[in-house]
């Protein structure tokens, strides 16, 4: 009698436990459950920096393009007419806006420092530049606005026996070799470096370094077709008796 009492109760037992419902997590089912936002991370003053500005500097444009900042340091180079210059210095917040100094290596004639006051927005700044060859040279001042990547920047052309990449940062380079006859060319390919910039929609206008060979010292680039009519097409260009198609 014993043994079946002691089976019985265990048989309750396991009945019991097997019936016993899971608990429920409140917290998956409370529809009352508040969801915590999820901040945004703001991205720091040394990244949103990074990247170029261009400007009118006597008559021509420049650039001036940054990709180091970090504490108070920043570093990068300007290309104006063709020249490339590195550049380093100092950035200070001053709460309503930044005090950048830039200064060119020195150790060429067209050197010099920069001076800029940025807003906090990072999308515009006003300054000036001293050159350090105050002899022959004056201060210019500027006003700089950030470029945007454009998805339809010019980018790389190629013609016949030529070929020219529009960069960016502001920079070209045009690369062709001499025609001797109609049908021959130069062994001997040429490279030239300059600064261009978009004008009106169908036209690419380059300045050329004053230290390359060239003949010219700037370069209009037209697109192919009617530009007064709007029926131009900038996948061919055509300048200085190149004509060269867009490479995509």
């Amino acid at each position: 009698m014993k043994y079946v009492i002691t089976a019985f109760l265990g048989a309750c037992l396991l009945s019991a436990c097997g019936s016993k419902t899971p608990a429920t997590d409140a917290a998956s089912t409370d529809s009352s459950a508040v969801e915590v936002p999820v901040v945004g991370v703001k991205t720091p003053m040394e990244a949103r920096i990074m990247g170029t500005y261009k400007g009118d500097f006597g008559g021509s444009p420049i650039y001036i393009t940054i990709n180091y900042c970090s504490g108070f340091k920043i570093a990068g180079y300007n290309t104006h007419k063709g020249l490339r210059r590195n550049l380093s210095g100092t950035i200070t917040d001053n709460g309503s806006s930044y005090a950048i100094s830039l200064s060119e290596p020195g150790d060429h004639e067209f050197d010099g420092v920069f001076t800029i006051k940025m807003d906090t927005s990072l999308a515009t700044a006003a300054g000036s530049w001293k050159p350090t060859n105050t002899k022959s040279l004056t201060t210019k001042t500027f006003v700089l606005e950030k470029l945007s990547k454009d998805m339809n920047d010019p980018g790389f052309y190629s013609g016949n026996h030529c070929d020219i990449e529009f960069r960016n940062d502001g920079n070209c380079e045009l690369n062709y070799y001499d025609k001797i006859t109609d049908s021959t060319f130069s062994g001997q390919m040429n490279t030239v470096k300059g600064t261009w910039e978009k004008r009106g929609e169908y036209q690419l206008f380059v300045n050329w370094a004053s230290t390359s060979n060239y003949p010219n010292r700037s370069t209009v680039f037209v697109a192919d077709g009617d530009t007064t009519t709007g029926e131009a097409d900038m996948t061919e260009i055509k300048g200085d008796n190149f004509v060269m198609y867009a490479n995509y």
